[in-house]
């Protein structure tokens, strides 16, 4: 008897346990289900990539390395605002940062653009009115010259927002582009255009001669300049048609660089006013024999000598001659120039600082060259002027 009423009572307990486990099930599948169709309105916003998960950790960045440099581009997209174009580039370029060079107006030839598309839309009823939206993004490395496309990377983005663009902007904003796919991506592209630099080298030095005779030297030596080393024969190709248009360049800013030497010798507390004044020479060394602006810097540099005393002055010609002396060197001996900048030569730094400008001024043109909305192909690859991506809802 006994044994039937324990028998009887461990029967109950694993009853009521399996339907007690069976509800939980379903309450659970319930309750997922519940909250995947409203998740697209909780308070967090989710993105994903090809279902893989989006992180930056772990992943060796020396293996995506490169050297060429980017553009980042997001077409003028209805609704998406400035605010919005100017996230979606930051981000591109914090990415590409990571490996190598990015910034609007790195190489506007080359560009990273941004195509997207509406995937689905969900709206409340409720007041204020909430968009949920998924997004697909694709991006575009592209050679606006040629027309070319060199790789793409597409990739998924939900957000929650008061309008659609809010809805996009919000699901960007926390979006991480610094992933593996995403780097392979740009690494592939860099692959594509060395080997682009090398088999069409010719005409990307017939682009830069039509930008000369136009007098947009800045621009011709920007072209030439963004050629990387690692594309060996083109680089070497060009490298003396480089320094030739960067000197055509400093010829056509030797105002600026007259400007420049008069300020350095006119400092009246300048450590250098009784003696040599390297700072000043840096600049007069860069403004050529040739240029329309030559005499009056001679003029005042014999006008300074003058002023020095006869011991001051013998000085000042025995450092001339030695300054003069190391430029030559720094100029055909690439280890006097890495000794040189260790130095911390002034000559270096204030010619490495007009490239850099002559570089941004070269970009600007180009920038205003290409004028990618303006261009048909850059429209067709980005839908522009066909339909709006972010299919507008009315309230």
């Amino acid at each position: 008897m006994k044994i039937n009423t324990i028998a009887v009572f461990l029967f109950m307990i694993f009853l009521n346990w399996g339907c007690s486990s069976g509800g939980d099930q379903k309450d659970n599948q319930l309750v997922n289900k519940n909250s995947s169709s409203n998740s697209a309105f909780e308070g967090k916003n989710t993105t994903s990539v090809s279902g893989k998960e989006n992180s930056s950790d772990q992943i060796d960045f020396s293996k995506y390395k490169i050297s060429i440099r980017l553009t980042p581009y997001t077409p003028a997209y209805p609704d998406l605002g400035e605010s919005g174009k100017n996230l979606l580039n930051s981000h591109i370029n914090a990415a590409v940062s990571k490996i190598g060079f990015g910034g609007d107006g790195a190489n506007p030839r080359f560009i990273i653009g941004v195509d997207i598309n509406l995937l689905s839309k969900n709206v409340t009823s409720t007041a204020p009115t909430k968009y949920a939206n998924t997004y697909e993004v694709t991006l575009k490395s592209c050679d606006v010259v040629t027309e070319t496309n060199f790789s793409s990377y597409t990739f998924q983005v939900k957000g929650v927002g008061d309008s659609p663009d809010k809805s996009f902007i919000n699901g960007f904003r926390d979006f991480k582009l610094e992933n593996e796919a995403f780097f392979q991506f740009v690494k592939e592209t860099e692959i594509k255009i060395l080997a682009y630099y090398d088999k069409n080298c010719s005409s990307f030095i017939s682009d830069a001669e039509t930008q000369a005779k136009t007098r947009n030297f800045e621009a011709a030596f920007t072209i030439l300049n963004n050629i990387p080393q690692e594309s060996k024969e083109c680089f070497e190709k060009v490298s003396l048609k480089k320094v030739e248009y960067f000197q055509m360049s400093l010829n056509a800013q030797c105002q600026s660089l007259l400007a420049s030497m008069k300020t350095e010798l006119g400092k009246a507390n300048d450590p250098y006013s009784t003696g040599f004044n390297e700072p000043a020479m840096a600049y007069y060394q860069m403004i050529d024999r040739q240029s329309s602006c030559y005499p009056e810097a001679e003029k005042i540099y014999q006008t300074y000598l003058k002023k020095l005393n006869p011991k001051a002055k013998l000085d000042w010609e025995f450092k001339m001659r030695q300054y003069e002396d190391k430029i030559r060197k720094i100029e055909s001996d690439d280890q006097f120039r890495r000794d040189s900048v260790e130095q911390n030569f002034s000559y270096l730094k204030n010619k490495d600082e007009m490239k850099a400008k002559a570089e941004s001024e070269g970009n600007k043109k180009l920038l205003q060259k290409y004028e990618y909305d303006e261009l048909p192909w850059i429209r067709k690859v980005f839908h522009l002027g066909k339909y709006d991506p972010f299919d507008r809802i009315e309230k």
